[in-house]
C-alpha cells in the first residue's frame, strides 16, 4: 500500500501550460491522494482552467512566488499521518504518466531521503537535460547540473544531490514542514537548492530519480513572467546568492560579508564593464542594496535553518561542485553574466607572416633615423621635445592660455591629448615614448594594417602583403623623416579607423574597436575630419538596421576635436581647426598628377633625384605610376568584380585624393612670415588605405590566382620605398637628437626658482626684419605648441606692443618697456646667433642691448648672446577656466569608454535563454 501522497501545484496566469500539465497529472499511474491547486490572482484563464479540472480543492489568493503558493497549498490540506508526501508542481511543469510511481518507489527504496527530484527536460528539446539536480560552486554560486546536456542515461547511476529542482519534487510531509517550506526571500532562483541545504543539515538525503521526468518551459524566474532579460535574470540570480551567503554564514563571518557587500558590489561593477554587460551593473547594485537592508529576512532565514539543524555543514562538502565542475559546466552552458563566444578561424599573425613583415619594418625604421639610437628626445623639422614632467604634459592638455603671453585662450588642440597619453608610457622621459614611436612607426603600421585586413578577407596571405605595402609606404617614410608626428599617428591609425568604423554595427565591441583609431586620426590629423565624418556616414549607412553603434564610434573623437571645431566657429575661422598640429613645416604643394601619384613633398623629390642619377632624362612621375600601376590595377578589379563591396571604399578615394589637393591649397599657418599649407601626406594615407581595401576586395574573389600578383605587388612596395630610406643617408637628418638644454644654462638655472621664467627671443631674420618670441622655463616644447596661436590672421594687442618693444631693445630706442616686461615675467633677453644676410642687424642689436643700464651681460652662449635684467620679477600665474580640469575628463572619459568597450568580455559562452519555451505538450 503506496503512502498519502497529496499533489500541490501552484499556478499564475498559466493558462497556455496548465492544460497539458493537468493532463499529465491526471494520467499518472499512480494517482495522488489529492490535488491542491493554488491561483495566484491570475489574470488569464488559469483560474477557469483550475476549476474545471480534477483538483479537488482550488485555492485562490494574491499575486504571490511559487514557493508561497505552494504554502498556501499546503495549509489546507487534511491533518498530517505518518508517511505522508507532498507533490510539487508549478504550472509550466508537465509530469511523465510514471513520474509520481517512480519518485514513490525511489523513497520507499531509500528510507532516509526526505527530497526526491525529477529528472527536469527541456519543453522545445525533451532529450535534453533543463536540470539534473543542484549544486554550489565553492563561492556559494548555484549551479543547475548537466544543463543542456543530452540525456543518454549517462547519469542515472548518481541520484545524490545537494538541492533539486523546486518543481516536481517529492518532499515527506513532516520533513517539508520541519524545514519550514521555501525560503520566502528566494522568490525563485535557488528555491529547491535551499530546500535542499536545509534538508541535508537536518540529517536528511536528498536524491534525483532519473526515471521521473518533468518537462519544463521554463526557469523558476519565469513563474509569474513571460519573459526575463538577461540583466533581470542576474539580479535575480545575484539576489540569490548574496542572500544564501548571509544566511549560511558563520556568526562570526556574517558580519564581515555584509560590510563587504558595497566593496564587492564596485569590484563586479568594474568587471561587469570590463566585459561589456553594462545592465548588469544596474542588476548588481539592485542585488546588492535589496541584500543590505533584508536583514530580517536574513535573520528569519538563519532562525530556520537553526531550529532544524542537525549536522554540521562540513557534510555538504562532498556535495559541492568542485572547480573543474565548473568549468567544465561554464564551457558547456552559458548563463546572464556570460556573452556570446566567437570562434575566429582567420589566419594567424605569426602563421600569416604578419610577425616577419612587422621584423622587416622595424629594420627599416631604425635605417631611417639611426642619428636617434641611445637618444632621449628628438628635435628638428616638425618636432620638439616634451615637457620634462608629466605634470606639465598635463597642464597642457587643459583649457586655457594658448601662448606664452596669455592673450590667446581657448581649449587644447586634441594632438596634445594624444602627446599626453604618450608621454605617460614613459613618464620617466616623455620625451622617450617620441623617439620610439620614431623607431617603431614602420613595425606599427605593418601590425595595424595586418589586422584590418585581417577583419576584411580570410585569406592567408593577402594580411601580410597589405602589411608590407602600407608600412613601406613612402608617405609613412617621408613623415618619418620630417618630424610629422601628428601625420605618423594617423597613418598608423588609419586602417583600423576605417575597417572598423565599416564593421561598428556588428557589436558594441566592434564599435568600440572602431571609436579608438577614429579618434587618433580626427586628432592626429585634423585635415582629415571631414574624410572621417564620411566614413561615419558610410559606416552608419552600411549598418543601417544598427545606427547607434556607429553613431556611439564618432563621439570619441568627437569629444577631442569639438571643442577646438566650436572655438575656431565662434573666431570665425572656421578651417582653421583643419590646420596641422606641432611645428609648422613648409613643403611644396604637390600638383593635382602629383596627388594622384600618391606624392606628397619629400617623396617625389626624392624619387626624382634616384631616377636623374640613374636614368637622366627620364620624367620621375613615369616611375612613379610604374610603381604606383600593379596597386592601383587591383584596386580597379576590385572595383569591376565586386562594385557591392567596393563603393565604401571608393568613396574613401575620393575624399583622399581631394583632401590632399584641398590641403595643399589651404594656407592657415606661416615660417618666418612665409604662408605654410597643410600637409598632402595625410590625405595621401587615406588614398592609400582605399586602394589597398579595393585590391583586397579583388584579392578575395580568388585567392589562389590573386598570390602571384600579390607578391608582385609587395615587391613594388619595396622598391618604391627604397628611394625614401635611400635619401637618409645621403642628407644631413632633418630630425636630430635634443641637446640636453634647449635655453642657456643660467635660464635654466633660473627654472629652479621660478618654472616659467620669461625670456625675450630676438632672431635676425634678414636686414630689417626682426623676429621675436617669448618663451617660458627652459624652452618651447612641442606640446606648447598651440594651432590656436599658429592660425591668428593678425597679432594681437600684447603680441604687438611686445614687438614693439624688442623693436626698441635692438635699435638702441631710448623707450622704458620695463613696465610690460615685468607684467609678463620677462627676466632675460637672448639674441640669437646672426643668420645669413643678418649679420648687420645682429651686431646693431647687440651694440643696443649692451648699451641698455638695465641689463647686464651675461655673454655668449649656445643658443647666442644673453643679457639679464637687474630687477627680477616674477612670472604671472596661469589662469584658467573653472571647467578646463571637467572638459579634459570628459575627453578621457570618452576615450576609456571607448577602450572599455573595445576590451574583450572576460567570460565567454552563449547566453542562457531569457524567453519561456513553447508548451510542454503531452509525453510520448
Amino acid at each position: 500500500m503506496h503512502p498519502r501522497v497529496f499533489a500541490v501545484l501552484a499556478a499564475s496566469n498559466g493558462a497556455a501550460y496548465l492544460p497539458a500539465t493537468l493532463a499529465a497529472i491526471g494520467a499518472q499511474t499512480t494517482p495522488p491522494e489529492r490535488l491542491v491547486a493554488v491561483d495566484g490572482a491570475s489574470r488569464d484563464g488559469s483560474r477557469a482552467l483550475l476549476e474545471g479540472s480534477q483538483a479537488s480543492s482550488v485555492v485562490i489568493t494574491q499575486r504571490l512566488p511559487y514557493g508561497a503558493l505552494i504554502g498556501k497549498g499546503v495549509a489546507t490540506l487534511p491533518k498530517a499521518e505518518d508517511g505522508d508526501w507532498l507533490w510539487l508542481l508549478a504550472h509550466d511543469a508537465a509530469p511523465h504518466p510514471r513520474s509520481l510511481e517512480s519518485l514513490l518507489a525511489h523513497a520507499e527504496a531509500h528510507p532516509s531521503v526526505a527530497v526526491v527530484g525529477s529528472k527536469v527536460m527541456r519543453a522545445d528539446e525533451p532529450d535534453r537535460f533543463a536540470e539534473f539536480g543542484q549544486s554550489m560552486t565553492p563561492f556559494g554560486r548555484s549551479l543547475l547540473l548537466h544543463e543542456g546536456e543530452l540525456d543518454q542515461g549517462q547519469h542515472d547511476d548518481d541520484s545524490d544531490r545537494l538541492g533539486v529542482a523546486e518543481t516536481g519534487v517529492l518532499v515527506r510531509r513532516d520533513a517539508f514542514a520541519a524545514l519550514g517550506g521555501f525560503d520566502p526571500a528566494l522568490r525563485s532562483i535557488d528555491a529547491g537548492l535551499d530546500l535542499g541545504v536545509r534538508a541535508r543539515l537536518a540529517g536528511h538525503r536528498v536524491a534525483v530519480e532519473p526515471r521521473a521526468r518533468v518537462r519544463r518551459a521554463g526557469g523558476p524566474e519565469h513563474f509569474a513572467a513571460r519573459a526575463v532579460s538577461d540583466a533581470g535574470r542576474v539580479a535575480i540570480a545575484r539576489r540569490a546568492q548574496l542572500h544564501r551567503r548571509l544566511a549560511y554564514a558563520n556568526p562570526l563571518a556574517l558580519v564581515v560579508h555584509w560590510l563587504l557587500l558595497l566593496p564587492l558590489a564596485v569590484v563586479r561593477s568594474i568587471a561587469h564593464l570590463l566585459a561589456k554587460r553594462p545592465a548588469a551593473v544596474l542588476a548588481e547594485w539592485q542585488a546588492t542594496l535589496a541584500t543590505l537592508v533584508a536583514v530580517p529576512s536574513t535573520a528569519s532565514a538563519r532562525r530556520r535553518i537553526a531550529r532544524a539543524r542537525a549536522t554540521g555543514w562540513a557534510s555538504l562538502r562532498p556535495l559541492r561542485a568542485s572547480w573543474r565542475t565548473v568549468r567544465s559546466h561554464r564551457r558547456a552552458v552559458g548563463d546572464p553574466e556570460r556573452m556570446h563566444r566567437s570562434v575566429d578561424e582567420r589566419v594567424g599573425f605569426v602563421e600569416g607572416a604578419g610577425l616577419w613583415v612587422a621584423v622587416a619594418a622595424l629594420v627599416v625604421g631604425v635605417v631611417l633615423s639611426p642619428q636617434l639610437l641611445g637618444a632621449a628626445a628628438a628635435t628638428g623639422g616638425a618636432l620638439l621635445p616634451l615637457s620634462d614632467s608629466l605634470g606639465d604634459l598635463w597642464a597642457n592638455a587643459l583649457a586655457g592660455p594658448r601662448d606664452a603671453l596669455g592673450e590667446v585662450q581657448g581649449p587644447a588642440d586634441p594632438f596634445v591629448i594624444l602627446l599626453a597619453l604618450l608621454g605617460s608610457l614613459t613618464f620617466w622621459q616623455p620625451s622617450t615614448a617620441i623617439v620610439l614611436l620614431l623607431f617603431l612607426a614602420p613595425a606599427i603600421a605593418a601590425v595595424t594594417a595586418f589586422f584590418a585586413v585581417r577583419r576584411m578577407t580570410d585569406s592567408r596571405w593577402v594580411p601580410a602583403v597589405s602589411a608590407a605595402v602600407w608600412s613601406l609606404s613612402p608617405t609613412l617614410l617621408a613623415s618619418i623623416v620630417d618630424g610629422r608626428l601628428g601625420a605618423v599617428l594617423a597613418h598608423l591609425a588609419l586602417p583600423l579607423a576605417a575597417a572598423g568604423m565599416l564593421l561598428a554595427h556588428r557589436s558594441w565591441r566592434a564599435a568600440g574597436f572602431a571609436a579608438i583609431p577614429l579618434a587618433i586620426v580626427v586628432a592626429a590629423a585634423p585635415v582629415l575630419l571631414p574624410a572621417m565624418l564620411l566614413l561615419a556616414l558610410i559606416g552608419i549607412g552600411v549598418g543601417w538596421r544598427s545606427p547607434l553603434r556607429p553613431l556611439a564610434a564618432v563621439l570619441p573623437a568627437l569629444a577631442l576635436i569639438g571643442p577646438v571645431v566650436v572655438a575656431r566657429w565662434t573666431a570665425g575661422t572656421p578651417l582653421a581647426a583643419l590646420a596641422d598640429p606641432g611645428v609648422p613645416r613648409a613643403s611644396a604643394p604637390p600638383t593635382a598628377i602629383e596627388a594622384a601619384l600618391l606624392s606628397p613633398d619629400g617623396t617625389l623629390a626624392t624619387l626624382e633625384g634616384v631616377v636623374a642619377a640613374m636614368a637622366p632624362g627620364v620624367d620621375a612621375r613615369w616611375v612613379a605610376l610604374a610603381l604606383l600601376a600593379p596597386l592601383a590595377l587591383a584596386a580597379l578589379a576590385g572595383v569591376v568584380l565586386r562594385p557591392t563591396r567596393a563603393w565604401p571604399w571608393v568613396l574613401l578615394l575620393l575624399a583622399g585624393y581631394a583632401t590632399a589637393v584641398g590641403a595643399s591649397r589651404l594656407a592657415l599657418t606661416s615660417v618666418d612670415g612665409d604662408p605654410v599649407t597643410v600637409w598632402a601626406g595625410s590625405g595621401a594615407s587615406l588614398a592609400l588605405a582605399a586602394l589597398i581595401a579595393l585590391a583586397v576586395t579583388a584579392a578575395d574573389v580568388e585567392d589562389r590566382r590573386a598570390a602571384l600578383p600579390g607578391g608582385f605587388v609587395a615587391v613594388v612596395a619595396v622598391v618604391a620605398a627604397v628611394p625614401v630610406i635611400a635619401s637618409t643617408f645621403l642628407a644631413p637628418a632633418i630630425v636630430t637628437p635634443a641637446p640636453d638644454r634647449r635655453m642657456p644654462a643660467f635660464v635654466e638655472a633660473a627654472t629652479a626658482d621660478d618654472p616659467r621664467v620669461g625670456t625675450l627671443v630676438l632672431h635676425p631674420l634678414a636686414e630689417g626684419d626682426l623676429g621675436v618670441d617669448l618663451e617660458r622655463g627652459r624652452g618651447t616644447t612641442l606640446d606648447d605648441i598651440a594651432t590656436a596661436e599658429l592660425v591668428r590672421e593678425a597679432p594681437g594687442d600684447l603680441d604687438a606692443r611686445l614687438a614693439q618693444a624688442a623693436v626698441d631693445l635692438a635699435s638702441g630706442g631710448d623707450v622704458d618697456v620695463d613696465a610690460l616686461l615685468d607684467a609678463q615675467g620677462v627676466r632675460f633677453v637672448l639674441l640669437e646667433q646672426e643668420r645669413e644676410g643678418a649679420a648687420g642687424l645682429h651686431d646693431r642689436a647687440q651694440r643696443s642691448l649692451d648699451a641698455r643700464g638695465d641689463l647686464q651681460t651675461i655673454g655668449q652662449t649656445e643658443a647666442g648672446l644673453l643679457w639679464q635684467r637687474l630687477e627680477a620679477v616674477p612670472t604671472p600665474a596661469i589662469e584658467r577656466p573653472a571647467w578646463a580640469g571637467w572638459l579634459l575628463l570628459g575627453q578621457l572619459v570618452a576615450l576609456a569608454a571607448a577602450v572599455v568597450a573595445a576590451l574583450p568580455s572576460l567570460r565567454r559562452g552563449a547566453r542562457v535563454r531569457t524567453k519561456r519555451l513553447e508548451g510542454a505538450g503531452e509525453w510520448r
